[in-house]
């Protein structure tokens, strides 16, 4: 049996580049079996990059019109790309099942320490000044607590949610570029394990995210390579995703993180078909 899954895509419902028709067109032209919708849900403030408020039934309905379409050509999925947001968005699954979601994935790209306070950290985005400016103004520059932070927030949703995906775990490292930190040293090291013992806990399948590498943000994938063979040694459930945004990008990398996975000693990988399920790695193309 040939595999090609990818769980994680955007399109013009949130802030993709193409219509989610193309990219299931493009993921069936690129030999795709498996392809799940992964917008953003909708958010409880305004903003420029989730589904807006009152287009989640038009986002269901184009699907299900897609995946009828084309049922004889490609497995399709209905998810969303969840945010957890400390004292905002805590509850993820609640929404998930009201939805009628087949999975979804968990992400944090907004980081916030319990206060009164509305102001977040906004770890993503094409400008490294945005994430300067965040960490003067809400952490002033300590980053180890900024860090501590995120990664506590991936925590507290994992234990509070049980999201199928977790999102780009370290993307924390894109802006970073070595600046305030490295992946090398001890407290930063200690941060990762905590979330990857939580994850562990609950067998969450961890998405190795290509869009980092390919969009030139990132050396590595999420998460990077060091802690790939990590979660490969203490047999975390891993999954590959291009994070796509646009039709070009359904495929980006993909058989480069294969070929990875392979050299660090990965034997298998998980893809979604109503429910979870292994496959050896071979089987992957």
């Amino acid at each position: 049996m040939k595999l090609k899954t990818n769980y994680h895509s955007h399109s013009k419902f949130c802030d993709g580049k193409s219509t989610m028709q193309e990219m299931i067109e493009s993921a069936i032209e690129r030999g795709f079996t498996h392809f799940g919708v992964s917008s953003h849900a909708p958010f409880p403030f305004e903003n420029d990059f989730a589904i807006q408020d009152g287009c989640f039934e038009a986002y269901k309905n184009e699907f299900f019109r897609l995946r009828d379409l084309y049922s004889k050509q490609i497995h399709l999925y209905l998810g969303l790309e969840m945010d957890y947001i400390t004292d905002i968005i805590e509850d993820t699954d609640t929404p998930a099942k009201n939805y009628g979601l087949e999975y979804y994935i968990g992400s944090v790209h907004q980081v916030k320490e319990h206060n009164d306070s509305k102001d977040m950290w906004f770890i993503d985005g094409s400008k490294v000044e945005t994430y300067d400016n965040g960490l003067r103004n809400l952490f002033d520059m300590d980053i180890k607590r900024a860090v501590h932070c995120y990664y506590e927030s991936q925590i507290d949703m994992i234990r509070k949610n049980n999201p199928d995906v977790l999102g780009h775990c370290d993307k924390i490292i894109m802006h970073n570029k070595n600046r305030y930190f490295t992946q090398d040293e001890q407290w930063y090291k200690d941060e990762v394990v905590a979330l990857f013992n939580e994850v562990k806990k609950k067998d969450i399948v961890v998405e190795v995210n290509t869009r980092g590498i390919y969009r030139k943000r990132a050396e590595d994938f999420y998460p990077s390579t060091y802690w790939l063979k990590y979660l490969v040694n203490h047999n975390v459930p891993l999954t590959i995703s291009t994070d796509c945004h646009k039709e070009d990008e359904t495929d980006m990398l993909y058989a480069d993180a294969v070929n990875v996975l392979k050299q660090i000693g990965c034997k298998k990988l998980y893809y979604f078909e109503g429910v979870w399920k292994d496959a050896p790695i071979e089987d992957f193309c």
